[in-house]
């Protein structure tokens, strides 16, 4: 949907009545199908227009500081910000629904620097109730002689996906904690049996830094009868994780010979890994060398 019979020269303050017929006709008829759109659609105007020709400090300033206020905004847009009933949006302060902080002035600048035309941008709004909404925003402005006099567009609510992925980050981080903390080596492989993750106590345990251990195929690293495949073969037949005996290869081609439990698991993708937990058998590596 575009908003572009709002930015028209003749939407100004002199009102409707300065408007010849066709016009308010077709500003009655663009307005209508806003008001009514499920989108939660708004227009800021300025009566002070920002000077886009400004350093961006100076534009960022204008931006937050300059008068401005809701030239529109639609049902959807009141029903998104919890406004209650009997409650004109329009009547209400830009700057309590859009304050001024540093993700908001992230916001600005990224439109800055796109000339205010841009789709999914973030911000952080504040609802009527003074909760927090994390927002996401199709924007577009008028911008005349250097000033921006409005700006347009819809707003879309993603706050239960942000704090998904906080939730997602947040377990992410405490499982690298805890895999970080095992004593004993932990490989996380691909369905072609190449490293993807592994834990600090493998780099210990090997002598390998942990950077060099991912992309290598597992069998470089453990020596065990038909490898890999084989393994695979064994942990699909049983049907449940696998315990064997294998014999890990450390950088200097010596062997630590060790108890490993080979479990598979896979994504929603249904992407195919295998985490393998080892229990070295010794403290030493056997001098007999591999060959």
């Amino acid at each position: 949907m575009t908003n572009a019979g709002i930015t028209a020269d003749t939407v100004t303050h002199a009102g409707h009545d300065a408007l010849d017929k066709a016009s308010r006709a077709e500003l009655d008829v663009l307005r209508g199908i806003l008001e009514t759109s499920r989108d939660a659609c708004w227009c800021i105007e300025y009566d002070e227009p920002v000077d886009m020709t400004a350093p961006e400090p100076e534009i960022l300033r204008q931006f937050f500081e300059n008068v401005s206020f809701w030239r529109l905004c639609n049902d959807a847009m009141a029903k998104l910000y919890k406004l209650p009933a009997g409650l004109d949006f329009n009547e209400q302060s830009v700057r309590f629904y859009f304050p001024r902080n540093g993700d908001n002035e992230n916001f600005v600048r990224q439109l800055i620097r796109a000339k205010f035309n841009m789709d999914d941008v973030p911000s952080v709004d504040k609802r009527h109730d003074g909760s927090v909404m994390h927002a996401q925003n199709d924007v577009r402005a008028d911008i005349r002689d250097g000033d921006l006099h409005r700006l347009w567009g819809t707003v879309r609510d993603i706050s239960a996906f942000k704090h998904a992925e906080q939730e997602l980050t947040r377990q992410l981080g405490a499982m690298q904690d805890v895999l970080t903390a095992l004593p004993d080596p932990v490989l996380v492989i691909d369905g072609e049996g190449v490293v993807e993750a592994a834990n600090p106590a493998l780099e210990a345990c090997l002598g390998f830094d942990l950077d060099t251990l991912l992309g290598r195929h597992l069998d470089d690293l453990i020596d065990s009868n038909g490898g890999f495949a084989g393994l695979a073969s064994r942990l699909r037949r049983l049907g449940s994780p696998l315990r064997c005996d294998v014999s890990m290869v450390t950088t200097a081609g010596h062997r630590r010979d060790a108890e490993m439990n080979l479990a598979r698991s896979s994504d929603g993708d249904g992407a195919v890994r295998f985490v393998a937990s080892l229990r070295l058998r010794d403290d030493h590596p056997s001098v007999a060398a591999m060959s």
